[in-house]
């Protein structure tokens, strides 16, 4: 009966020194999704970035429209009337749409129907606007770069995405096999109390509580399961795989330690940091805008020509012609041309209202440049000290985590010689498992800080980089 006793107890130290020394196992080659691969694969097929180079598209064409305002206005027109033709003397405006009558004054009206004709070609052109067409160009050009800069920004989010995802997965996988080892070490401690229990040297309630810690564990394993599985239906949104064919490459956490111990703290954020291009992009737009409005409300001069023609059935005598026919011809021949110089005084203060408000708009995006700024220097010196911190943690997590091992192997020791209670044992495995969920989190904490560090600096790219170089070694 001893000996099943003793077998029980040998089977859980077993556990203990060959469970998962460093969490650092490998899958099958084919099986795994690169960090790399996952950051192309959401670059070429997320739809959100799709749109933002389609609105970056776009503004090259509104920049090209823009650039044609300086086109003048040339139109065509062709008119044929039916109708009766009687005037009076005096002047009136022309507003919305009044026919006009040309003759026809006498004593009385008539009612008599008359044909008429007029074909006419004017052409208006507003040659000279004291930079009004230029500064229009350079805000649509402006406003070309601020598209293309918030399309490179969701790219960057969508790096930054993945890599969250990515090192989440990482994290459940490592924890799912921390709580796989758990199980078995508890299932072995149960095995070996159970023994026990059954030849009458521990109360019945010992069995009772072992059974309970292995449901507990298994509980556990669940619901980090859940969690990883979660974060990788996220990354299949992303990179547009399947499910099932995510599975992150556990190989990047061997160079882990040698990257924190390389770091130097002299770098700092980059002035071609992807936010702040964009700020600064947009700083300048309100800018350029803030030009357009002053401008717009200066002298124009531009330059008008006409050339008509016109034909009726009345004659000069007042006489109707009964043929309408005789009317759809041209008898007369005109043209018109002229230099024109408009202002509206009127509009100044108007203006100087909108270039008050634009000013406040432009003052607010230099705000918003500098906020972002200081956001981008405090997570870079955030992430310093979790690196530091990190590195710090990592070199003591070995004496934690073998501390942890010997004393569950000394409880299941001293439990088995009756020396100690099951109480004592399960707190012995909980510290022991939460060593080891320590170092995986610890880990996690040490990537975050790195890649953190990386976004402030705007090197992800050559981070990603480097770890697929140490990956392969």
């Amino acid at each position: 009966m001893n000996k099943k006793i003793a077998a029980g107890l040998w089977v859980f130290i077993l556990c203990l020194a060959t469970g998962m020394p460093n969490h650092t196992y490998a899958q099958s080659g084919g099986e795994n999704l690169s960090l790399q691969q996952a950051i192309t694969l959401t670059l070429q097929h997320y739809p959100s970035l799709k749109a933002k180079q389609t609105l970056s598209r776009a503004g090259i064409a509104h920049t090209t429209d823009i650039s044609h305002n300086w086109w003048p206005s040339v139109k065509l027109v062709e008119e044929a009337t039916v109708g009766t033709d009687n005037g009076i003397y005096g002047s009136y405006f022309p507003l919305s749409t009044i026919p006009s009558t040309s003759g026809g004054i006498r004593g009385a009206n008539r009612s008599d129907v008359m044909s008429g004709n007029i074909a006419l070609a004017q052409v208006q052109w507003e040659v000279y606007n004291f930079g009004a067409y230029r500064t229009q160009k350079e805000e649509a050009v402006q406003q070309q770069k601020v598209l293309g800069l918030d399309a490179d920004i969701t790219a960057n989010d969508l790096m930054v995405a993945v890599i969250r995802d990515y090192l989440g997965l990482l994290q459940y996988r490592s924890q799912m096999k921390i709580q796989e080892d758990n199980i078995e070490r508890t299932r072995s401690v149960q095995k070996a109390v159970t023994a026990i229990v059954l030849h009458g040297l521990k109360p019945g309630v010992d069995s009772s509580i072992a059974a309970a810690e292995l449901s507990k564990a298994r509980l556990n394993y669940l619901d980090i399961q859940n969690n990883y599985n979660s974060v990788r239906l996220h990354l299949g949104i992303l990179t547009g795989l399947d499910t099932s064919a995510i599975q992150p490459d556990t190989l990047y956490d061997n160079g882990l330690l040698s990257m924190l111990t390389g770091l130097t703290d002299t770098a700092s954020v980059a002035k071609g940091h992807p936010v702040l291009l964009y700020y600064n992009g947009l700083l300048l737009q309100q800018q350029k805008h803030e030009q357009v409005i002053r401008r717009a409300a200066l002298p124009k001069i531009s330059l008008l020509a006409s050339g008509w023609m016109r034909g009726s059935s009345g004659q000069f005598n007042d006489i109707y012609n009964k043929n309408l026919w005789s009317g759809l011809g041209y008898s007369r021949y005109n043209y018109l041309a002229g230099l024109a110089l408009t202002y509206n005084l009127a509009d100044i203060g108007h203006t100087k209202d909108k270039v008050r408000e634009q000013h406040l708009r432009t003052q607010a995006a230099a705000e918003q440049l500098e906020t972002t700024q200081a956001v981008l220097d405090n997570q870079l010196q955030q992430s310093r000290l979790g690196i530091r911190t990190s590195l710090d943690k990592l070199r003591e997590m070995p004496a934690q985590l073998n501390a942890a091992r010997a004393a569950a192997v000394q409880k299941m020791a001293l439990y088995k010689g009756g020396l100690t209670n099951i109480i004592e044992v399960t707190n012995a495995l909980y510290l022991l498992n939460r060593a080891e969920t320590d170092l995986v989190q610890t880990r996690n904490a040490a990537w975050q800080a790195l890649f953190t560090q990386a976004f402030a600096v705007n090197n992800i790219q050559e981070l990603v980089q480097q770890l697929e170089l140490a990956r392969k070694q």
